[in-house]
């Protein structure tokens, strides 16, 4: 029982942003009858309106697809939705007006902070059973839960930040021209939050043993940790036709960022110097700008896709790769397996990819195993085909309906028989 001998029932999900796994976290709660309220910041609710403006003008059609889209489930129960919208406006205007670095890092901790506090007082409201929240934004509202006898459930998206903190650090020493200047302030404040919200959590999830490893260095219970790859839409991502043509196309899809390792793979591809090789790189360049200036010749750049697009880019792929420095479990390496494509990356990714059998793990920053394992696609058409068709039937193993079903039987060992399906204990 609650404080005021109020009877907790039900799960609150929330987040203040829009990542998939969260939204199939939302519905698998839903599917089991254990929803209670999914706490976000925006979300997109078509009315007949809003459809008619969107359906009759393509700029706002753009607009609409570019920035809300992702941000609607039409399966979820709309009455269990509760915004905290101001906060994250405002952070996706800076982003979208391109603020300096500095301010939209202030921003950002601003809008975690408000939704933190805000996510507080509906957890005392509410009374959920249990909640489950990502890092950086549970410290006000794990306190608030503990205080109320409400289990708490960390969703820890990334690698603990600590471990991404002396990636950069790293990296800024080793090529600076690759490391953009950060908001320090944000930083230690991120550093504080973290160190007490995995201890105040009574379960974590991690979306790989990456994710596991840096909180076990911080200190976490190994016990108190449980491993949740994602997931990925094998409807949406299919394996294509592959037509032959004259080059062996090399796909990179994320932030283009040293975290994801950009510098490592532009050095591969400019040192291998073949030119039947392309590398197209999709995504948003985040300060590195002054470092890419002289790899140009070298990569193949498209700025944005919208989501519903881009199953299209993995179609026109031969391979995929992914060097990334500091992740969670990477999505897009779930999204390139599905496609039919092996896929290069490393451990500190966090994908579900198994070395020599759907693709190759490297070491970070490895230059010539890039190189080695680039040139070894490239040059075994056959060995690129068989790892293909695996890597197909790797992603048929880790479905978006998987993972529901998977964080759906997590929470019911959990909670055991607490939870009903009305929602009432």
């Amino acid at each position: 029982m609650a404080k005021g001998d109020l009877p907790l029932c039900g799960v609150i999900v929330a987040h203040p942003g829009n990542p998939q796994h969260t939204y199939e976290a939302v519905l698998s709660m839903q599917q089991a009858g254990y929803l209670k309220k999914f706490v976000t910041g925006f979300y997109y609710r078509p009315n007949r309106i809003v459809r008619a403006c969107v359906e009759h003008s393509r700029p706002v059609r753009r607009l609409v697809e570019r920035e809300f889209s992702g941000r609607h489930r039409p399966e979820l129960d709309a009455s269990c939705i509760r915004m905290v919208p101001a906060p994250e406006i405002l952070y996706i205007a800076a982003r979208r007006l391109k603020f300096p670095k500095n301010i939209s890092a202030t921003l950002w901790r601003w809008r975690t902070e408000w939704f933190d506090r805000a996510l507080a007082r509906i957890l005392e409201h509410e009374r959920p059973a249990a909640v489950i929240c990502p890092n950086d934004c549970a410290l006000h509202s794990f306190r608030k839960a503990r205080s109320l006898g409400i289990f708490c459930i960390l969703d820890q998206v990334i690698g603990h930040v600590r471990s991404g903190v002396r990636v950069f650090q790293e990296e800024s020493k080793l090529h600076p021209d690759f490391a953009p200047s950060t908001n320090q302030g944000v930083v230690d404040w991120v550093l504080d939050r973290s160190r007490d919200e995995v201890h105040l959590a009574q379960l974590v999830l991690a979306g790989s043993n990456y994710v596991k490893g840096s909180l076990v260095e911080e200190g976490v219970a190994s016990e108190r940790i449980r491993v949740l790859p994602y997931g990925v839409d094998i409807e949406r991502f299919r394996p294509a036709q592959r037509r032959s043509r004259e080059k062996f196309r090399l796909l990179f899809v994320g932030q283009i960022s040293q975290r994801k390792g950009v510098k490592y793979l532009l050095e591969a591809m400019k040192q291998l110097g073949v030119p039947e090789l392309e590398l197209v790189m999709v995504g948003r360049i985040d300060g590195i700008e002054q470092g890419l200036a002289s790899y140009e010749s070298y990569f193949t750049h498209i700025p944005h896709l919208p989501y519903k697009e881009i199953h299209r880019i993995f179609a026109s792929a031969d391979a995929f790769v992914f060097p990334s420095l500091h992740e969670g479990s990477a999505l897009v390496t779930y999204e390139a397996l599905a496609s039919g494509l092996p896929v290069i990356t490393t451990e500190n990714a966090g994908s579900v990819v198994r070395d020599g059998v759907e693709g190759f793990i490297i070491p970070i920053r490895d230059v010539a195993a890039l190189k080695e394992k680039i040139r070894t696609l490239y040059e075994n058409p056959e060995l690129c085909r068989e790892m293909g068709v695996r890597a197909r039937e790797r992603a048929e193993q880790f479905t978006w309906e998987a993972y529901r079903a998977r964080l759906g039987e997590l929470v019911a060992r959990i909670l055991g028989n607490g939870l009903v399906a009305d929602g009432r204990a």
